[in-house]
């Protein structure tokens, strides 16, 4: 008998337990605008090493690729190249990698004392094809930005005679008699570029890469160069000077373009406490994210904060280095959206950039060329668009340029206010192998007229939007709380109306409508948004109410008849005692 009631008592405990766990299984999602954080200033995308490929073949891959990055994924941030260029006798051999990584530079080799030099812009006419079309495609939006970036000084200026690193990779590679030449080719490159191609809107230069991790090395396979905070100093009040001097003040400096937060952390720490004027002479914080933990953006974001105010930009990351832990490739996708959020939301990054646009693979590329041979890299590409490319959509296609970032108290989840407060966007990114419910809670928000759903998912849907209310698909709106359920591996988004409540004239020019008319047994009323407490009246011709239906909380709603004789009838439509539309009705 004792043995028979501790095994109940132990299944009631299993019961229970797995009772309370489905209680609590749903996470309840508050959006609160009003807690305000940064204003996004747009999506990117680095130029090097696709757009060396892609400018070097048929015009019309140009034009689609370019297509593809301003319209589809509507990037309008774009970090533009300014190369060193290999030696082509270099000791290491032909040691830069192939798929576009062989970058040109500008100016052929010369000494140190003769002269600035003179830059030669059709060396790097393939890049120049590609951003010359982007700009084109962007002009109308108006919100084009254009950054400069280097990665190694020209090689003929560096210890090792190689753009790929010093024979040590932790030693600086830049001569130091060439600092100054090195801060005149960048300005005079940016200057010159501008001039020719105003359109690009070149606003910033960025003269470091991941300076001080340690592992530029001459015969890389990519450019690159060491350069501690000392020395970034020195090429920062340098690139002042020659700023100043080729009249170019429209030109701003960041730094430092790190491979880690802590890493860029504690590069700006140092160059704020020994080069306090350098360090206030840029105009943003640049970083990578391919590391760092949640805190250790929230501390960067709060250093920038407190030390300038200064916007921070994540300028590149990708799957660098990717835990796949016994998934997919394809997860790595969606913990790539997962990135995008929290960078967002925890180093508040007002640009957020990706490193590859096309790649040879199907991880670093928001486009996957397919067909791609070492021997013939400009042949016409077979391209297809990765997970990546519908992640990145989900979210800036629908987060635009001045929308606000707000509150939500869930860490893979971000919100964004448009300019007008009439619209909220929320993106929600579930990165794992399970369905995860959620409770959308809305009720910060005077109006709640009514939403839109969009998803990427591992079940084929590509930014899609969804119109089937249900939790499994659009979600189920009641009164200011969107119930919903994101599936394994997605990324959702909800564009949500908010605007104030419609006068009658407004209300009814926007689409409100009832259908068939007449009617015999049931009419359907469609709204242009979310009632919130709405009211229908039904009269006779004298004006005797005859049907009442209240707390209509949706866009939809259903009236039968019931025992309602044939005839001409009278309605009201309110909401909160203001009366939205009024009209007749015939059943027969």
């Amino acid at each position: 008998m004792e043995l028979k009631n501790i095994r109940i008592n132990f299944l009631l405990s299993i019961a229970f337990c797995l009772f309370f766990n489905n209680i609590h299984a749903q996470t309840n999602i508050v959006i609160n605008p009003e807690t305000k954080h940064q204003t996004i200033e747009g999506w990117g995308v680095s130029l090097a090493w696709w757009a060396n490929l892609v400018g070097g073949m048929p015009k019309e891959t140009i034009d689609e690729v370019a297509n593809y990055a301003v319209n589809d994924l509507n990037l309008n941030v774009f970090r533009f190249n300014i190369a060193g260029g290999e030696n082509p006798t270099c000791t290491e051999g032909a040691h830069i990698r192939k798929d576009g990584g062989l970058m040109p530079g500008y100016r052929t080799q010369q000494n140190n004392n003769e002269g600035w030099g003179v830059n030669n812009y059709t060396n790097d006419a393939r890049q120049i094809a590609v951003m010359n079309k982007i700009a084109e495609l962007r002009a109308s939006k108006g919100d084009i930005i254009t950054e400069m970036i280097s990665y190694s000084p020209p090689w003929w200026m560096t210890h090792s005679q190689c753009s790929a690193g010093n024979v040590v990779a932790t030693q600086e590679n830049l001569k130091p008699e060439f600092i100054d030449d090195f801060a005149d080719y960048l300005v005079s490159v940016s200057k010159g570029l501008d001039t020719m191609y105003p359109s690009w809107n070149i606003s910033y230069l960025e003269a470091f890469n991941e300076p001080i991790s340690g592992y530029w090395k001459k015969g890389g396979k990519q450019e690159g160069s060491a350069i501690y905070p000392v020395t970034q100093a020195q090429i920062l009040w340098r690139m002042w000077q020659r700023r100043r001097d080729l009249d170019f003040n429209s030109l701003k400096f960041t730094a430092a373009d790190n491979s880690k937060i802590t890493s860029s952390l504690s590069n700006l720490t140092t160059l704020r406490n020994n080069n306090l004027n350098e360090y206030n002479g840029i105009s943003k914080i640049s970083t990578h994210s391919y590391g760092g933990s949640w805190q250790d953006k929230a501390n960067l974001a709060l250093f920038a904060k407190n030390n300038g105010n200064k916007p921070i930009w994540q300028t590149e990351t990708g799957p660098l280095s990717w835990d796949r832990n016994g998934r997919g490739w394809f997860a790595r996708h969606y913990d790539m959206a997962y990135r995008l959020v929290e960078d967002v939301r925890n180093l508040k990054a007002t640009v957020w950039c990706d490193w590859q646009l096309m790649s040879r693979d199907d991880g670093w590329g928001l486009l996957h060329q397919t067909n791609w041979d070492e021997s013939k890299p400009f042949q016409e590409p077979v391209l297809n668009k990765t997970r990546g490319f519908y992640c990145r959509k989900n979210v800036t296609n629908f987060i635009k340029v001045g929308y606000k970032i707000i509150a939500t108290d869930e860490g893979n989840t971000i919100a964004a206010l448009n300019p007008d407060e009439n619209e909220v966007v929320l993106v929600l990114v579930n990165s794992s192998e399970d369905t995860r419910e959620y409770s959308i809670d809305l009720s910060k928000f005077s109006n709640v007229n009514g939403y839109k759903a969009y998803r990427t998912s591992e079940k084929g849907e590509d930014t899609t939007e969804n119109t089937i209310e249900n939790i499994n698909l659009k979600g189920q709106l009641t009164g200011k709380s969107i119930r919903y359920n994101a599936p394994a591996y997605s990324v959702s988004t909800f564009v949500i109306d908010v605007s104030k409540s419609l006068s009658t004239s407004v209300f009814k020019k926007k689409g409100f409508k009832f259908y068939p008319i007449p009617f015999a047994t049931e009419s359907t009323f469609k709204f242009p948004r979310n009632l919130i407490n709405g009211r229908l009246l039904i009269y006779n011709v004298l004006g005797m109410e005859v049907k009442k239906i209240e707390n209509i909380n949706s866009k939809e709603l259903k009236v039968t008849r019931e025992d309602l004789e044939n005839g001409t009838y009278l309605y009201k439509l309110e909401e909160d005692s203001t009366t939205l539309s009024s009209g007749t009705i015939v059943i027969n």
